[in-house]
């Protein structure tokens, strides 16, 4: 039994698939079966069980997997000690869609501007598909909207962020919030487009979430179900930019970060409605598996992390 043959193995059982997994390892697909088999045959067990043209984990073959990802995830931490004695290496930095949006970008800057000997990776994907790419060590750090549930992550908040409603001047079904329109805030004396509205008058109008996954939608149903409300999802879709134009022509009505509100706000394309009976605020934690090795590379990185927030 060699690294090869845990390689072949845990991307047989990640892809489902012996064809697949051929594919995105070039490889035969003789030559994986044929992997398979002499795993097989070393440990006496059967690892997949083939029925009808599809093949299906065992029992013996989802405790291979878990040790597999372990020595796998080791022998890869090892190279990057060794050689993190003499150089700079790469990090891999996963980030949810809110906080790679509004915030990333400029701390990368900042990180880059310090340290442009190390290469960077950056992953965006909603919160669910960067706490998976971790586990299988696919990315080193990572900042994401919602606290992971798994044991196997070390983590630490970062920041918090303030959560927004939004709809156009026009939207039809603004006479539903008539309730909320006479309790305007005012600053300096002048009237401002910003107002209070429930979340029961919420529950009433159509709205534009993220998609199911997401730190944000995970967010606003909670505050839905524990008021005993249920939204009316009109639109959703995984792009925040896409909602936005969606708001923009009345679809619906937005939440979402203050930081992406803003500028609309400002230019009044949109109101900006304050929840009074619910806390629609977001917390932003570093994330990282607890047996990864920290280098040099990625120290710097947490470093300017906590400088910044």
């Amino acid at each position: 039994m060699t690294i090869r043959h845990l390689r072949i193995f845990t991307e047989v059982c990640r892809m489902e698939s012996i064809t697949l997994a051929g594919e995105n390892l070039n490889m035969a697909q003789p030559a994986v079966s044929s992997a398979v088999k002499e795993l097989e045959s070393y440990y006496g067990v059967r690892l997949f069980e083939r029925m009808n043209r599809k093949i299906y984990i065992t029992n013996a073959g989802e405790c291979l997997f878990s040790y597999a990802n372990s020595i796998l995830n080791q022998f890869d931490e090892a190279k990057d000690v060794i050689g993190d004695i003499a150089a700079a290496t790469r990090i891999r930095i996963g980030s949810n869609i809110s906080f790679g949006a509004s915030y990333l970008p400029s701390l990368l800057s900042t990180f880059r501007k310090a340290h442009p000997e190390v290469p960077i990776y950056t992953m965006i994907q909603n919160s669910s598909k960067i706490e998976e790419a971790l586990l299988h060590n696919e990315l080193d750090l990572a900042i994401v909207d919602n606290l992971a549930t798994s044991p196997n992550f070390n983590s630490k908040l970062v920041m918090k962020d303030q959560m927004t409603a939004v709809c156009t001047p026009d939207f039809p079904y603004l006479s539903t919030l008539q309730e909320s329109i006479g309790k305007a805030y005012k600053g300096n004396g002048s009237p401002s487009n910003q107002f209070e509205v429930s979340l029961s008058t919420l529950s009433k109008v159509p709205l534009l979430l993220r998609e199911s996954g997401s730190g944000l939608r995970d967010t606003i149903e909670r505050a839905f179900q524990q008021a005993e409300l249920r939204p009316v999802v009109a639109v959703e879709s995984i792009s925040t930019q896409a909602l936005i134009e969606f708001c923009l022509e009345g679809q619906g009505l937005l939440i979402l970060p203050s930081a992406f509100a803003k500028k609309y706000i400002t230019a009044h394309q949109l109101l900006e409605f304050k929840i009074t009976d619910a806390d629609f605020s977001r917390n932003y934690y570093l994330i990282y598996h607890k047996s990864k090795f920290l280098t040099k590379s990625m120290k710097y990185f947490l470093d300017q992390l906590s400088e910044s927030f």
